[in-house]
């Protein structure tokens, strides 16, 4: 019985084509800009998880902007700390002057702090890419926004400053999350730019420390051992953990993933509305069958099914087509620029996209739920007399 009526809701879709169509599509564009805002905070939440699973804390200057790159050789002695690596911002620029690139000046220790969870490089590779000081690897991301190649050669320059410029040659394309929009590079090639430009030595500044501990409960010691180690000095600190540090670059243009969140329950609210009206009208236009069921013995479960059957399949169809789209068009991850200091990124996967699917049926199933218990409930006489 449940297939013949899944059929006959089938057939039913038919006859008021146009109307079938435009819901179906008022669910597809819900469905899509639903997937796509839900995948933001998303997208954040991987990354910051993603940095967690690297046992990583982040040590900035706490009351300058200049840390000593010296601080990893007393940060390495401590207890439960594996490795230390300064890192050093150069806020860039490739063609457009509003498109400004995040890259990291780092050392061979950067190697010592990464995490078999972040990217493997082969002893080979290694070796290759210490050959020559203009090597760098690039995020997967930001490799296709700039449309980079392999081997190609680069020119950044500064964002502030067109007189400060550094060449590089992208070597290593990263696929990790954390690092899908980064560009590393020997920091060498900074220095040595810095100095050439300005005749400043910048060799021992960074701006920040990373700091690898060997196990997760032992990071609250190392970050009171960093910082109280480094009180009163010419630059005191500030340690957290990596996934805090990233978090910290959200929350501070506003509560992002409220906002976002927000304008899903306003959209989810808006086809719910649309929705009800469709469903209100298509089993208005059902009544004849109910009555003629009614009164050839069909219960009320029949009836119930057939329509619901009929909501559902219209929800499902448009979410789909929504869904996919935003899946196709994001998967491969897109850019969140100056939203997340240049690191983030957002994109739709396959488990956000089906859960979209999934609230899409259930918002199709909830607005039609009302105008099809009335129609069950109405006796066969009473349908007979509105019909006629």
């Amino acid at each position: 019985m449940i297939p013949k009526l899944l059929h006959l809701a089938l057939r039913n879709m038919r006859r008021q084509l146009r109307r079938t169509i435009l819901t179906a599509l008022t669910f597809a564009v819900a469905v899509f800009l639903y997937t796509v805002l839900v995948a933001v905070p998303v997208s954040m939440d991987r990354i910051a998880a993603d940095a967690a699973k690297g046992l990583r804390l982040i040590t900035i200057a706490h009351n300058s902007y200049k840390l000593p790159a010296k601080y990893c050789n007393e940060i390495k002695k401590m207890a439960h700390v594996l490795a230390c690596a300064p890192e050093i911002q150069f806020s860039a620029i490739y063609r457009d002057p509003r498109d400004y690139i995040t890259t990291f000046g780092v050392t061979e220790d950067i190697f010592t702090v990464s995490s078999d969870n972040d990217f493997q490089i082969s002893p080979e590779t290694r070796k290759m890419m210490a050959s020559d000081r203009r090597f760098c690897s690039v995020g997967s991301v930001l490799m296709r926004e700039q449309g980079w190649k392999i081997g190609q050669q680069i020119v950044l320059r500064a964002s502030n400053n067109d007189k400060l410029t550094i060449t590089l040659i992208p070597m290593l394309e990263l696929p990790g999350l954390l690092t899908s929009r980064t560009l590393a590079f020997d920091r060498r090639v900074l220095d040595d730019a810095v100095k050439s430009a300005f005749g400043a030595d910048i060799t021992d500044r960074a701006n920040f420390l990373s700091v690898k501990v060997d196990r997760a409960e032992n990071m609250d010691q190392v970050i009171a051992e960093i910082d109280d180690n480094f009180h009163n000095s010419e630059a005191e600190t500030e340690t957290t953990p990596e996934s805090d540090a990233l978090a910290g670059v959200v929350t501070g243009i506003g509560d992002i993933k409220t906002i976002m969140y927000s304008l899903c329950i306003v959209v989810l609210l808006t086809v719910l509305c649309i929705a009800a009206n469709s469903m209100a009208m298509m089993v208005r236009d059902r009544i004849s069958e109910v009555a003629v069921m009614r009164a050839l013995g069909f219960g009320r479960v029949h009836v119930v099914t057939l329509l619901l059957a009929e909501a559902g399949m219209i929800g499902l169809t448009g979410a789909i087509i929504g869904a996919g789209a935003a899946l196709a068009a994001f998967h491969r991850g897109v850019s969140l620029g100056e939203l997340t200091g240049g690191l983030g990124y957002m994109a739709v996967a396959p488990d956000t996209a089906t859960l979209a699917v999934a609230i899409a049926l259930g918002v199709s199933l909830l607005s039609a739920i009302l105008p099809v218990s009335q129609a069950a409930n109405l006796p066969p006489a009473m349908a007979f007399r509105k019909v006629v």
